[in-house]
């Protein structure tokens, strides 16, 4: 039985955690326990017949970031056949869905050909015949795996050396950065630009369609979407993200900013914080929180959003990359920036170079830099557009193209 429960929760892509559960043991039992497991796993996904012709797409959130947008390229191609692998299926017409946990979804990664993830998941068993397109979740900027100076121990390799395996950045220099972060041979990296990325071109943003508000009759749109601030490895930052990260934050006076400017703000935050942060923003006006579950229900993600964006509002995610793509406005709330450096670190340095837009540490200097990036658009023009060169090598909302032809091609 908990050997079925092991393949059922392979899925997840934590093999520990479903150890540390079921396994009432010492520490080093449960480790050598897991890894017999995962062998024997990926041993049964070696014997295992495969269906070249299938693929299987997994996301965090579900239908989201990069493996959606490749989905929805391959879904117009007609080939190969994609199952996406979810929490919760969802009634979209012409998707096949597994639950995620289920025998099902465990037989249908086993069998496919072809594995697209945009975390790593599945990639513990998979095997070489396995095509695995590792689309991740951005290009770095803070110091991930093993670029990291503190918090996670990477103590053994973990790199892929065979022709099945593919890692994609958008630059050489995002290539240098990710092969540095995957412990990666950047030979076997590609510079195929993100697919997320493609929607960018492709729409003004369906804002309305998310929210049911009606951007036109607002000024101006500005949306506050910062990094993660902690997990269950690292904890990289004391101040709160709720208050635009500065700590002389003034909800009533910003409220009132907004109302003046008929400024429509949006905030976006990781989903582990949307709930203390949909309490904080409720009472304030022109403010509105976008969920992820209002994006899953409507099969929408962040860059469904980001096209109808005036002035990005972040502080060290790298959303910001991607936005520099449509040549707009973006502000730096970084008043921590010194601790967040020691304690968590980037992989570009220094940030004041690789940060293309005004940097706040007051909620004063906010308000001062934000109205003067929503009246003039050349603000900081000269220095996104440096950055955008040397981050975004293709900008011509391409990249789904370039990956289904460098995989299936």
């Amino acid at each position: 039985m908990m050997f079925l429960r092991f393949f059922v929760w392979q899925m997840d892509g934590s093999i520990y955690g479903l150890c540390h559960n079921v396994i009432d043991q010492s520490m080093n039992a449960k480790l050598e326990a897991c890894f017999m497991l995962t062998r024997l796993l990926k041993f049964i996904n070696w014997i295992l017949p495969k269906d070249d012709g299938l693929a299987v797409f997994d996301s965090v959130p579900d239908f989201s970031g990069n493996s959606q947008a490749l989905f929805e390229f391959m879904r117009d191609m007609g080939e190969p056949e994609a199952v996406w692998i979810v929490e919760e299926p969802l009634d979209i017409e012409g998707v096949r869905q597994e639950r995620r946990h289920s025998l099902r979804a465990l037989l249908t990664i086993l069998r496919a050909g072809s594995l697209v993830s945009t975390h790593g998941r599945m990639s513990e068993i998979r095997v070489r015949r396995q095509k695995y397109v590792n689309l991740w979740h951005g290009m770095p900027l803070k110091a991930m795996g093993y670029a990291e100076t503190g918090g996670r121990e990477f103590k053994e390799p973990v790199r892929f050396d065979d022709e099945n395996y593919y890692l994609i950045a958008t630059s050489t220099i995002m290539r240098n950065a990710m092969a540095a972060c995957f412990n990666q041979d950047a030979r076997r990296i590609h510079i195929t630009g993100q697919p997320r990325n493609d929607k960018l071109f492709r729409s003004d943003g369906r804002i309305p369609e998310i929210t049911g508000i009606d951007t036109g009759s607002y000024s101006k749109v500005v949306l506050f979407a910062p990094t993660f601030r902690a997990s269950d490895y690292i904890s990289d930052g004391r101040l709160i993200s709720h208050h635009l990260n500065l700590p002389d934050f003034d909800a009533e006076a910003f409220s009132g900013f907004l109302k003046e400017k008929n400024i429509l703000f949006l905030v976006k935050f990781h989903p582990l914080e949307e709930e203390e942060a949909r309490r904080f923003f409720s009472e304030m006006d022109n403010v509105v929180l976008i969920g992820s579950d209002d994006l899953a229900e409507r099969y929408m993600d962040l860059y469904d959003v980001l096209p109808g964006v005036d002035v990005l509002v972040t502080d060290y995610s790298s959303v910001y990359f991607d936005f520099l793509l449509l040549d707009r406005p973006v502000i730096f709330a970084v008043p921590d920036l010194e601790e967040y450096r020691r304690v968590r670190g980037f992989v570009l340095e220094p940030f004041e170079f690789w940060a293309p837009g005004p940097r706040v540490e007051t909620f004063s200097d906010f308000l001062e830099e934000l109205e003067r990036c929503l009246e003039d658009d050349d603000y900081y023009r000269r220095e996104r557009r440096i950055v955008n060169s040397l981050v975004n090598q293709q900008q011509d909302g391409e990249s789904s193209r370039r990956v289904y032809e460098l995989v299936w091609g």
